[in-house]
Order: C-alpha cells, then sequence, then structure tokens
C-alpha cells in the first residue's frame, strides 16, 4: 500500500470507528470535530467530518461485512 493509500484507509477506519461509536447525530458529531480541532487543528478536523459523512452514506455496506 502506498502512503497515499494507507493514509485514505485510516481516514475510513477512524470515521467508521466514531460512527460505531454512536457520533451520528450533530451535537455529537460537533463536539468531536470540536475536540479534534482542538488536538490536531481545523483541517484534520473537517477531514474527519467529510469522511464520516462519505461513510454514513455507505454505512450499509461495511455494517453488514463488520457484523458478518
Amino acid at each position: 500500500m502506498t502512503d497515499t493509500a494507507s493514509e485514505e484507509w485510516r481516514a475510513v477506519c477512524e470515521a467508521r470507528h466514531w460512527l460505531r461509536k454512536g457520533y451520528t447525530t450533530s451535537d455529537r458529531v460537533d463536539a468531536l470535530v470540536a475536540r479534534i480541532t482542538a488536538e490536531r487543528g481545523q483541517e484534520a478536523a473537517h477531514r474527519l467530518r467529510d469522511e464520516m459523512r462519505r461513510q454514513w452514506v455507505k454505512r450499509k455496506e461495511w455494517m453488514e461485512v463488520s457484523i458478518a
């Protein structure tokens, strides 16, 4: 895996992790984004939110795989 591919996969895994932990409402996601902003900066927080949105749309695919 290239560094770019590894980083993309890490972002996908992190987004899925937070979604599985119940960060699915705007209030909880806003709190998470504030926390990530404080720890890693605004750009990282926005990338996480964007990836969480992408993974939310595809959740049926990966949730079925992880349950099976």
